[in-house]
């Protein structure tokens, strides 16, 4: 990704992105409570996990947005950029809660993919199950080269 990608993004820009990418690598690594701590409390929020795949006919992005209501979530496309944005309530609390943790986040979120080709607009589907918003996006089919032949004057 380029400078202007990152200039783009209605975010903090590549420290913010080097930050979640190594909390994400620490929360794999050594599970949710590593990076959970590498978190300061007052900047934390919620930012759903997504897989991008690729095959010869489309992209396909799968976001992990459980607790966020499919009408709560607004996708784009724009200049090969696929923007997810949304948000996710809080869980309701009770009168005097006694927390011993606190792991779920909620907030608002965005993540911003730069997809590496062109997309057919008018046939993007998205559909959201379980928890998971996945996002089909079929590809220009390439202009296959065409012969050409020549008529002569017989």
């Amino acid at each position: 990704m380029n400078r202007s990608d990152y200039l783009n993004r209605n975010h903090l820009g590549p420290l913010e992105d080097l930050s979640q990418d190594m909390e994400r690598v620490f929360d794999s690594l050594l599970g949710r409570t590593v990076g959970s701590m590498l978190r300061s409390g007052a900047s934390e929020k919620y930012v759903p996990a997504l897989d991008i795949k690729e095959n010869s006919e489309v992209f396909t992005v799968s976001v992990d947005v459980p607790g966020v209501q499919p009408e709560d979530v607004k996708i784009e496309l724009h200049d090969g950029k696929l923007t997810i944005a949304g948000s996710r309530s809080s869980v309701a609390e009770e009168e005097r809660p006694n927390y011993h943790r606190i792991e779920r986040a909620s907030g608002s979120f965005q993540r911003v993919v730069t997809l590496p080709g062109e997309v057919d607009v008018e046939h993007i589907d998205a559909s959201y199950q379980n928890g998971v918003l996945v996002i089909v996006l079929p590809k220009i089919a390439k202009q296959q080269p065409k012969k050409i032949q020549i008529r002569t004057g017989n």
